[in-house]
């Protein structure tokens, strides 16, 4: 997604509301009343392995709703899109 298409999310989100991006930094106009963040992941093992920790016990649940065969994954985009999932898929190679 190009910035500009970004930006153009911004009138879509209610006043007051955020836009995080994980692939395009998002500029919202002045004007929006939202707030935009770019956010980017990198892999620390002991961040990682602290989540771990608090999954294990029991701090932190992972809603998983269902588990899908590799070659579901097309139906379960679209049923993502359609808001029609909750939670985690698991994709099964």
């Amino acid at each position: 997604m190009s910035p500009p298409d970004a930006a153009a999310l911004a009138p879509l989100v209610r006043p007051g509301g955020r836009i995080v991006s994980i692939a395009t930094p998002v500029e919202s106009p002045a004007d929006a009343g939202v707030t935009a963040m770019h956010m980017v992941a990198r892999n620390d093992v002991a961040q990682l392995a602290a989540l771990v920790e608090l999954v294990e016990a029991g701090a932190v649940a992972i809603d998983i709703s269902k588990s899908r065969p590799l070659t579901d994954l097309a139906d379960v985009h679209c049923l993502s899109e359609a808001g029609r999932t909750r939670g985690k898929v698991i994709i099964i190679p």
